[in-house]
This record gives C-alpha cells, sequence and structure tokens, in this order.
C-alpha cells in the first residue's frame, strides 16, 4: 500500500472504532471494505465485513460478494440478495412483475419467470442456470434482445421476451406462479457453474469468417479487445493499446473485438501491427454477429468486459487481463475460473501496473504461437 492509502484506512479504522450510529458504521465498514478490495486484500476486506452487522442491507450486499468470491455460491447470493434487495438504489434493477419471487419451492407443474440483470456481459454469466430451470418448471425469460438469437437454438423449450424497460405487452399477458432473477436463481441450483458454454453461434457466419481469413497472411486469428467504458471500473480495467505491442510481433492476424466507433488507423499504429475489422459488422449493436466472428477466432485477448463473458460463454479460448482490484466473479488469485474451463486469467499484482499480468501474457502467446 501507499503511505495516503495508509493513511486513509487508518483513519476509517479508528472513525469504525468510535462511531456508534448502524447506518454510518456500516457505511464505513463497506468504504473501508472497498478501499481494501482496490488493492487486492480480499481476505482482509471479508473480515472487516464480517466484524460489521450483517443484518444491516449494505454490509450484507457487499458480504456476499466477498463469500461468492471465495467459492460459497449460494450462501455468498443468499445473502447479496437479503441485503440488495432493501436498497432503494436497486430499484432501477428490480423487476416490477405482479408475481411472487422464487425461494426454492418445488417448480413442477408451475410456470416461472426469469429475468435478466445488470449489464449484457453479466446476462451471459448468468444465462448458464436457465438449461437447469427448464428441468423444473415452464420457464420464460425476459433478456437483454441481442442474446435471444444466441440463447433459443439451445432452449427450445423456452419462450424468451425482450428486456424493455416497461415489460412488453406479450410478456404482461401471461400469468406466472413465481419470478426471479437469472442470478438468483443460482441459489437453489446444485450446480450454478454447469453448463458454462450456453451460447449458440451462428455456424454459417462463423464459417464465412474463416473462409474469408484464409486469404490473411498468418494461419492464427487472434481476437483483442482493452477498453471498458464502464463508469465506475473502466478506466482500471482498461489497458493501453501500446502496453500490447509485444503481441503484435507474432505471427498471427489480429482482430479488434472493441465495442464503439474508434479510429483503427489510430489504434493499428499504437498496436504496431494491422488491426482488422468487419466494416459491416456493430459490434455493440450486433452480438450475434460478434459472437460469430469470435468462434471463428483461435485465441481472444481481453480485459475484464462483456468480450470475455461472450468468448467463455462460446467456449473459445480466452485470457482475460485483471486489474489488482479485480471484480469479485473472478475469484481471488487462481489462473482459472469455474465460470469458463476455456478462460485464462492473468492479474496484475501492483495497483495501476500491468506488467506484471502482461510479461506473464506474452511469454504464454509466445508459447501458444509456437506450439
Amino acid at each position: 500500500m501507499n503511505a495516503a492509502l495508509d493513511r486513509e484506512i487508518g483513519d476509517l479504522r479508528i472513525w469504525l472504532s468510535v462511531e456508534t450510529d448502524a447506518d454510518k458504521r456500516a457505511e464505513v465498514s463497506t468504504l473501508l471494505a472497498r478501499r481494501l478490495r482496490r488493492f487486492g486484500m480480499f481476505r482482509t476486506a471479508r473480515d472487516v465485513l464480517e466484524a460489521a452487522d450483517r443484518s444491516h442491507p449494505r454490509v450484507a450486499r457487499a458480504l456476499g460478494l466477498e463469500w461468492f468470491r471465495a467459492g460459497a455460491v449460494a450462501e455468498g447470493l443468499t445473502l447479496y440478495d437479503q441485503g440488495r434487495w432493501k436498497l432503494a438504489e436497486m430499484d432501477r434493477i428490480r423487476r416490477n412483475h405482479p408475481v411472487a419471487f422464487w425461494k426454492g419451492e418445488d417448480l413442477a407443474g408451475k410456470r416461472l419467470l426469469v429475468w435478466g440483470e445488470q449489464g449484457i456481459g453479466d446476462q451471459m454469466m448468468q444465462a448458464r442456470g436457465l438449461a437447469a430451470l427448464t428441468a423444473k418448471a415452464d420457464v420464460s425469460v425476459e433478456i437483454d434482445p441481442r442474446l435471444i438469437a444466441l440463447l433459443q437454438p439451445l432452449l427450445p423449450a423456452v419462450t424468451f421476451y425482450p428486456l424493455l424497460e416497461v415489460a412488453s405487452e406479450g410478456l404482461a399477458q401471461q400469468k406466472f406462479d413465481y419470478q426471479t432473477s437469472m442470478l438468483s436463481s443460482w441459489r437453489f441450483l446444485d450446480a450454478p457453474y454447469d453448463n458454462p458454454h450456453c451460447l449458440s453461434p451462428d455456424t454459417g457466419m462463423s464459417t464465412r469468417y474463416r473462409i474469408a481469413w484464409k486469404r490473411l497472411p498468418h494461419a492464427r486469428n487472434v481476437g483483442i479487445s482493452w477498453h471498458s467504458a464502464a463508469p465506475e471500473t473502466g478506466a482500471e480495467r482498461s489497458v493501453g493499446l501500446r502496453s500490447l505491442r509485444p503481441l503484435a510481433r507474432g505471427a498471427a492476424n489480429f482482430h479488434s473485438l472493441q465495442y464503439g466507433t474508434r479510429d483503427m488507423r489510430q489504434a493499428s499504429e499504437d498496436f504496431g501491427a494491422p488491426l482488422l475489422t468487419d466494416a459491416g459488422l456493430n459490434t455493440r449493436a450486433d452480438i450475434a454477429g460478434l459472437a460469430a466472428q469470435i468462434a471463428a477466432l483461435d485465441l481472444v485477448i481481453t480485459i475484464d468486459n462483456a468480450t470475455a463473458h461472450l468468448a467463455g460463454s462460446l467456449g473459445v479460448p480466452c485470457w482475460v487481463l485483471l486489474p489488482k482490484a479485480s471484480d469479485w466473479r473472478w475469484g481471488t488469485g487462481a489462473a482459472t475460473t469455474p465460470l469458463y474451463p476455456s478462460v485464462r486469467l492473468f492479474r496484475a499484482r501492483d495497483r495501476e501496473q500491468w506488467a506484471t499480468a502482461l510479461w506473464p501474457l506474452f511469454d504464454a502467446f509466445n508459447g501458444w504461437l509456437n506450439r
């Protein structure tokens, strides 16, 4: 830790030792844990929350995610739900359907409405549980409309509805026995990590990509994604293209998987090799098209963003660069994750310094090329 952080953490501990108001103690405890997590001190952060009053919604929410990080999925999500749904700011996520929430009751002969929550990458990760739910109930799913074409081929018994600000007219006319968010449903699944490859690409489109790429200089095709625009954590998760230049010396064709309109000529200069794009593919709007492209690649190298979840859900080999303050879903220190067998994690060991993650990745890439 640096001196400024050391002082801040010390001040927070002192404040916590003298504060008596329950709401303020919860605020200080969660703030202290957040500061510790930013420096990768996950166990210490969890200890702070364990010592706090877990009946407070903010503490329960934060501690639940730390239990998930440590591998206690059902217990962590149960505590997470107990806390988060009591917080006003979660109203923007919670769907307002007039249906009882599923709490693990027997679903035989019942109709269950399952809705996606948070970003599209989160929904890709959460969707693996849908197959297990279809064995228990008549399932309908409200999800980001960009994912429906990727889920429907593998889940023909499910009725899909687009996740909109106001429920679609077709969904509003339906009657259900229970509802749940996709993530909350993991609490009641015997094996929530099962079925990681839960998205189905357009094989015809993937084949067309492979045929077109045969005209390129190299046999291997690698996808690259380096930037996140997430308001709170995007900057910390993003890596500069110049930092990835050692990859460009490898005998591979590199394809940009980056969302948004970018100056690809400048990006290619920064990277040190041409970054190829499909001019007809809008990678933000056409997730099915992006999935087909990723399914045709030999390897994806990305930061922690939706691309990592898309590649992992398709079973494509994917290397993910993680900052020291990595997200709860990625655990604490392992190079692999039970979320996606095809994903390998490269973790930074110093805050705001990527070298400790990049040099092992560059060595691995050279080994991969020489196989």
